[in-house]
């Protein structure tokens, strides 16, 4: 089930989030395990505006999460985590399609993200769900920023790919 994180929940989300990147160590990306979690003031901001959704077990217990937001008129996908465990039951999907639904509700023509290009469970995940490149010379200002930010906390660049899911009208 996909829905509104609730206030007690926002500091399990960090785990989460730490936990679910413990997979990248895979593919020899130790630095995004080594790198930290998003705060709870990032968090809270998410819940606040409603930009963070849950998913949950059967048990209604927090396996994943989602969190969206808007920045320059730019409504992007900042993280997705999903436990280990529960990935490949369409939770990720899930949560992917919260988002876009509320990019839209809000008038947003379209959602972005930035994501590995060469990680099984990244770009190719995304492109399954709609998501195409965008060319680094056709990206909106804030998510221009997004990437170089990322560049500046080492994430390698050729590695990055910044993608969008046109959510239907003009975009």
């Amino acid at each position: 089930m996909i829905r509104a994180a609730r206030p007690h929940e926002i500091p399990l989300l960090p785990q989460i989030e730490n936990a679910a990147d413990e997979r990248y160590r895979r593919v020899g990306l130790d630095l995004v395990i080594h790198m930290p979690p998003h705060s709870l003031a990032s968090l809270e901001c998410g819940h606040r505006h409603d930009l963070l959704w849950v998913a949950t077990s059967p048990l209604n217990r927090v396996v994943g999460f989602v969190l969206m937001e808007i920045k320059g008129g730019t409504a992007w996908i900042e993280q997705l985590s999903v436990l280990d465990r529960w990935q490949g039951r369409g939770l990720g999907a899930t949560l992917i399609d919260r988002s876009a639904a509320a990019a839209r509700a809000l008038g947003h023509q379209a959602l972005y993200l930035t994501t590995y290009r060469d990680v099984p469970w990244n770009e190719p995940f995304y492109r399954r769900r709609g998501f195409v490149e965008v060319k680094r010379g056709n990206l909106p200002p804030a998510l221009r920023r997004v990437l170089l930010t990322e560049i500046g906390h080492g994430h390698p660049s050729w590695r990055r790919a910044v993608m969008r899911r046109s959510l239907g009208g003009d975009g």
